[in-house]
Order: C-alpha cells, then sequence, then structure tokens
C-alpha cells in the first residue's frame, strides 16, 4: 500500500512538472522570434511549432507540447 501511494505521488509530480515546462519554453521561444534572423520558411515553421505547442499543451498533451517546443527552439538555435 505505502509503494502505490508513494509511485501515486511521484507520478502526480511529475506530470505537475511537466506541465509548468511548456509555459516557460514558450516564453524563450517568444522572446528570441523578435531578434531571430532565420528564413520565411523556417520563420513560418518555427511560428507553427510554437503555436502546436501551446495548442497541445492547453489539451493537457504535456510531452507533445515539449517536443514541438523543443523542435521550434532548435530552429531558432536556443
Amino acid at each position: 500500500m505505502k509503494q502505490l501511494l508513494i509511485g501515486s505521488l511521484v507520478m502526480f509530480f511529475a506530470s505537475t512538472a511537466s506541465a509548468h515546462g511548456c509555459p516557460g519554453e514558450m516564453r524563450t521561444i517568444d522572446a528570441k522570434l523578435p531578434t531571430a534572423t532565420l528564413p520565411a520558411a523556417e520563420m513560418s515553421k518555427v511560428k507553427a511549432l510554437r503555436a502546436e505547442g501551446e495548442k497541445l499543451h492547453k489539451e493537457g498533451k504535456h510531452t507533445e507540447s515539449m517536443k514541438a517546443l523543443a523542435d521550434a527552439k532548435k530552429l531558432l538555435g536556443v
């Protein structure tokens, strides 16, 4: 019983922590966008990935959101 409770708490806090990571990643992208010097096609892709990350975050799909946001940051060189 004790192990079940500990496992449940670990999973709860892990999911909560990842949920709060998405907004920070979006802020990082938003801060870099105004000074980014990317070709138009890449800039569009970054903006699309950022929007997808926000949408997924709002749907509670934090793992997928973090992946999309990480891809956007990679294109931005962050």
